[in-house]
């Protein structure tokens, strides 16, 4: 299952640790082994065996010293990277489908799924449960992003008609509660700022969250595939844009070019992505891949797009201010379909097969 097909780039350094590489993660629900891979070269780092299969996808410390998983038997674990070594294990009181960690000293694991109170934060180390949040009726988390630059992170559901942010910022501002006069009255009721969750009304349940090309920007996808853009400093949905189709994980992308920035769009079977910019909030280009486009990735300011090409597969950086696709960086045969972008630990974005093979790996600086 982790056999590298078309590997062409250089390994990493043997002495390198974790926080030095860019390390990636296969495990998908439904699996009980694990692997985490050099990114960029796609070298093996790490694998192992769980005690139960997975019910989330598996979840890589932003710093790549530890990866955490969630099993069928209501447990999450920690494993402390590049050994593979159990350090923490916790009972789970519901089924965790989602999980993500995130970064830097105050960083917290949060585990979301299905049930009553299906959500709940973790200390990373322990993973201790020091937060869990319940609503009257029971939930299903259908999406969690972290947002680095704001030290948030933001949550959806399936079933409920709105989003969090939930801040693990130590030194966050205090949630108010209360009506907006009462602010000016000092009458609001102020909560701790970290892990309070920050909760705003959307139009309808969410099925992805997606990354945008500013912080406070997310993509948001809802059961029917429509698009709508979520401003977290505003809180609500602004703007829910034309798109030719309706739109899914793994074929929206955002891109950044200069004071311009947007998303770049492609649909099921197409052979050209549409260019959503910011501001106008319409497609406004295309970007013609010659060939069926398979996936798309941000990938510093450009886009990364994985796309059928004469003698296979081929990935190639699209510049969508300007509406071009440039030369290919990797042509790689042809591999089995469908083929997933999958980001690792630092700047690397990593292309997998149908059966999450390592095919090649990026690096590019990040959006700032």
């Amino acid at each position: 299952m982790f056999v590298q097909f078309g590997a062409t780039a250089a390994h990493a350094a043997p002495a390198a640790t974790p926080a030095e590489r860019s390390l990636m993660a296969i495990g998908a629900p439904g699996a009980q082994r694990v692997a985490v891979l050099d990114c960029a070269s796609g070298e093996p780092v790490a694998s192992g065996v769980l005690p139960a299969a997975l019910t989330a996808e598996a979840a890589l410390a932003p710093d790549g010293s530890a990866l955490y998983v969630a099993t069928r038997e209501r447990e999450l674990l920690r494993f402390g990277l590049p050994g593979f070594r159990e350090q923490a294990r916790v009972p789970m009181s519901f089924d965790v489908t989602v999980l993500a960690s995130a970064a830097g000293a105050d960083a917290i694991v949060l585990a979301g799924g299905r049930g009553d109170g299906a959500l709940s934060a973790h200390d990373p180390d322990t993973l201790a449960e020091l937060q869990r949040y319940r609503l009257p009726a029971p939930f299903a988390v259908s999406a969690i992003r972290d947002t680095p630059a704001r030290r948030r992170l933001a949550v959806a559901f399936a079933d409920v008609r709105e989003a969090w942010e939930i801040a693990y910022d130590r030194n966050a501002p205090p949630v108010l509660q209360g009506l907006v006069h009462d602010y000016r009255s000092n009458e609001a009721v102020p909560l701790p700022g970290r892990l309070t969750p920050r909760r705003f009304e959307l139009p309808n349940a969410t099925r992805a969250l997606l990354a945008g090309p500013a912080p406070y920007e997310l993509a948001r996808l809802d059961a029917s595939g429509a698009l709508g853009i979520v401003h977290l400093d505003v809180r609500r949905q602004i703007e829910r844009p034309a798109t030719t189709g309706p739109v899914l994980p793994g074929r929206i992308a955002a891109w950044r070019d200069g004071a311009r920035r947007g998303w770049l769009i492609a649909a099921p079977g197409a052979g050209d992505a549409q260019v959503l910019e910011v501001g106008s909030w319409r497609v406004t280009g295309r970007v013609d891949a010659r060939g069926e486009i398979l996936a798309l990735a941000a990938s510093g300011d450009r886009v990364l797009v994985a796309h059928a090409s004469d003698d296979g597969v081929a990935v190639s950086p699209a510049d969508a201010a300007k509406g071009v696709l440039l030369a290919p960086l990797r042509r790689l045969g042809t591999p089995p379909l469908p083929l997933r972008f999958v980001a690792g630990s630092g700047d690397c974005v990593a292309l997998l097969d149908r059966d999450d093979r390592w095919l090649a790996g990026f690096v590019a600086p990040p959006l700032r």
